[in-house]
């Protein structure tokens, strides 16, 4: 187990440090949190901290929102594929309830009024196997007295905007669903960071971690090292970036691509999911379609067979779409770890913190996230069970014993 000692920010030695012969720019006061890393989790992090009064400091080694954050579909599915009662399903349920106060708060702050819009999902079900795991998810969700409606006949027509293909004759609603534009979500959070006192440094990545007496006590960058009282890594894909460090980070990269198109009958009014498979009504019209789950390592190509396979699958859910007009195609590295969940918190080295591994769920699980975090590093008491996500549950068999638990087969996840 991890030590639960904690060094208050506000006491911790911040002074240069000498570590391959590079030294911190003195010019530039030693903040109380680094944050490595800026998608959509750094910088909702960044912006609880500020609030919080700490100084911060995020460093990027490309630009914000660059990677998974902006390459995602902006769901925030709260049930639709929970197929289960899990501390998982209790944090993305109480995240996804933070986010209508939230965007109210950037537009006021920022005056960006971040598109966001509670549409619902209808979910219908790729094969036998599938309906079942659907009883089973509507059962124990409504065993909880969460939100569900099964539907059938002409209300599953109507939820469609009647573009499902009559081949579905039953399915599940989940109303409560909603999406976002998580490129402009991941601006004003950034904007609302920097006017809460953080601080951005882009296009430098963190290398390294600085340790002195068994603490962490800031980061190398290329460009010098960077001080500071504890550090938060929240560097997605990339967050094993320390080789040296004394424990594995067990995160690799899993591939996503995403198809964009256009219709002049505009898109579906909700969410429609089969298989893992989505088509999704996004701001001004869009319908995006998504997505793969490929294992290709650091390849962040688009190709053709991907897009093919996406297209082929949006038409059968809902025939309509074989008119509309192709638009882009793009692709985004999400990081899993090996049971699909993400690692939040402590580690073995004392004010090194974790918010990693979020996969598909990094929008959705963001604004629950910074808190979680925010707890941790400050020392105060959170309201989430953190130990299911925490580093420590690898103890026992070791992430490097054996090939990832994690499996994404047709569309579903299981661990």
């Amino acid at each position: 187990m991890f030590s639960s000692t904690k060094t208050s920010l506000r006491r911790a030695r911040i002074s240069p440090w000498r570590v391959r012969d590079r030294r911190y720019d003195g010019r530039v006061k030693a903040p109380d949190v680094i944050v490595c890393g800026a998608g959509v989790i750094g910088c909702a992090i960044a912006r609880e901290l500020a609030s919080a009064g700490a100084a911060v400091t995020v460093v990027e080694r490309g630009r914000p929102g660059e990677e998974a954050s902006g390459a995602a579909a902006g769901l925030l599915t709260t049930q639709a594929d929970i197929a289960s009662d899990s501390p998982f399903a209790r944090l993305c349920r109480k995240s996804g309830a933070l986010y209508p106060a939230l965007v109210a708060s950037l537009a006021r702050e920022t005056g960006i009024d971040v598109p966001f819009t509670v549409c619902g999902t209808l979910r219908v079900a790729a094969d036998a196997e599938d309906a079942r795991a659907m009883s089973e998810l509507a059962a124990w969700q409504e065993s909880v007295g969460w939100t569900i409606e099964r539907v059938s006949g002409g209300r599953l027509v109507e939820l469609s905007g009647r573009t499902l293909s009559p081949e579905f004759r039953e399915g599940l609603y989940f109303r409560e669903e909603a999406v976002i534009d998580n490129r402009e979500l991941v601006r004003a959070l950034q904007i609302s960071a920097e006017s809460r006192g953080a601080r951005f440094v882009t296009g430098r990545p963190a290398v390294a971690v600085i340790i002195e007496s068994r603490a962490c006590v800031g980061v190398v960058t290329p460009e010098g090292n960077m001080a500071a009282g504890a550090v938060i890594d929240a560097a997605g894909c990339w967050a094993a970036f320390d080789p040296a460090l004394s424990f594995p980070i067990p995160i690799r990269p899993l591939r996503g691509q995403i198809v964009e198109l256009a219709a002049d009958e505009g898109p579906p009014p909700c969410v429609l999911h089969c298989g893992g498979f989505y088509v999704a009504p996004r701001e001004r019209g869009r319908i995006l379609l998504g997505s793969t789950v490929e294992d290709v390592g650091f390849d962040n190509a688009v190709t053709a067979g991907a897009v093919e396979d996406l297209v082929s699958r949006a038409i059968s859910l809902a025939p309509r779409l074989s008119g509309a007009r192709f638009v882009a195609a793009w692709s985004g590295l999400r990081p899993v770890a090996p049971d699909g969940l993400p690692i939040l918190g402590e580690t073995p080295l004392a004010n090194f913190y974790l918010a990693t591994g979020h996969f598909r769920n990094g929008i959705l699980l963001a604004p629950a996230t910074a808190r979680v975090l925010v707890d941790a590093v400050l020392g105060r008491r959170t309201d989430v069970d953190v130990v299911p996500f925490g580093l420590a549950r690898f103890d026992a068999s070791g992430p490097d014993d054996g090939p990832f638990r994690f499996r994404f087969t047709g569309g579903n996840a299981s661990w």
